[in-house]
C-alpha cells in the first residue's frame, strides 16, 4: 500500500488501469478451484522474494530466493510448517557464514526473508482455511479499501505528515481516511453480497486496518534504508509487488491469530 500527497500526475492513469485489470483478475481466481489461488500466491512469493533480494544484493539473482520459496512450498504439508522456518533460518545462517553482509544489514536482510516467507505461507495455506473464497475476498477488499482511502484522502486533504522521517508523502489525513474507507467499505461489501460475518471478524478487521498502515510504513522504512523509491516496476503506476502487497503481508499475522483462536 502506498499513498502520497505528491503523487505525480503521470502515474495516476497507469495506477488506475493496472487496478482495473488486476483486481477483477484476482477476484476471478479467488472463486475458482483453490489451487489457482495457491499458485497465484506461490508466483507472488517468488516475485516478492526476488524484489527483496534485489534490494539486498543489487540486480543479481540470489539463491536465498529458492530457499525461501522452498520453505513456502514445504508449508503445504501441515506437519512440516515449523520446518519451513528452520529452512529459512538455515539460509540466513549461510548468509552470515559466507560473510556477505555486515552484522546490522545481515539482521535486516534476514528478517525481511523470514517476514515475507512466513506472511506468504499464512496467505497461501491458512487464509483459505478460515472462510474460503469469501473470507479471502473480504481480506483483499479491506486492503484495497484502506489503500484507496488513504491515497485519495491524503491527496485531497494533505496536512501534517504521519511519519516524516520515514516517508514524506504519508499524512495523518490519509491514515484516518484509510481506516474509515477500510472498515466502511468492507461493511458495505458484506451487505451487498449478503455475507454473514462474526463478531471476531470485526475485531480482526479493526486490527487489520492499523496493521495495513504499519506494513506500509515498514516497507517505506526499508526503501529508505536501501535508498530506493520503489521496490520494483512490475506493476505500472504502483511500483513493485512489495509496494502493492506490503499491507497484506502485515495483515497476514492477524489472519493467523484469527485462525488459531477460531471464529
Amino acid at each position: 500500500m502506498a499513498y502520497t500527497v505528491l503523487q505525480p500526475k503521470g502515474d495516476l492513469l497507469p495506477r488506475i488501469l493496472t487496478g482495473l485489470v488486476a483486481v477483477p483478475a484476482v477476484i476471478f481466481l479467488i472463486f475458482q478451484d483453490p489451487i489457482f489461488f495457491k499458485l497465484l500466491g506461490v508466483l507472488a512469493s517468488f516475485g516478492l522474494l526476488r524484489e527483496w533480494s534485489r534490494l539486498s544484493f543489487g540486480e543479481n539473482y540470489h539463491w536465498m530466493n529458492s530457499i525461501c520459496l522452498l520453505a513456502i512450498l514445504v508449508a503445504f504439508v501441515p506437519t512440516l510448517r515449523i520446518g519451513s522456518v528452520a529452512i529459512i533460518l538455515a539460509g540466513c545462517g549461510w548468509l552470515y557464514y559466507l560473510n556477505l553482509l555486515p552484522v546490522n544489514k545481515f539482521a535486516i536482510v534476514s528478517a525481511g526473508y523470514l517476514y515475507i516467507s512466513l506472511a506468504m505461507s499464512i496467505i497461501i495455506h491458512i487464509m483459505p482455511e478460515i472462510g474460503g473464497s469469501y473470507f479471502i475476498l473480504l481480506v483483499l477488499a479491506l486492503v484495497w479499501f484502506v489503500d484507496t482511502g488513504a491515497f485519495l484522502v491524503g491527496k485531497v486533504i494533505g496536512g501534517p505528515k504521519l511519519a516524516p522521517t520515514i516517508s514524506l508523502g504519508k499524512t495523518w489525513a490519509g491514515f484516518f481516511g484509510g481506516i474509515f474507507f477500510g472498515l466502511v467499505g468492507v461493511w458495505f461489501l458484506t451487505k451487498i453480497m449478503s455475507i454473514n460475518v462474526s463478531h471476531s471478524f470485526w475485531v480482526f478487521g479493526t486490527a487489520a486496518v492499523f496493521l495495513a498502515h504499519g506494513g506500509d510504513l515498514l516497507e517505506s522504512w526499508c526503501k529508505r534504508y536501501f535508498n530506493v523509491k520503489d521496490s520494483g516496476s512490475f506493476l505500472p503506476g504502483h511500483g513493485g509487488l512489495l509496494d502493492r502487497l506490503d499491507s497484506l503481508l502485515a495483515i497476514s499475522f492477524a489472519v493467523a491469530l484469527l485462525w488459531y483462536f477460531g471464529e
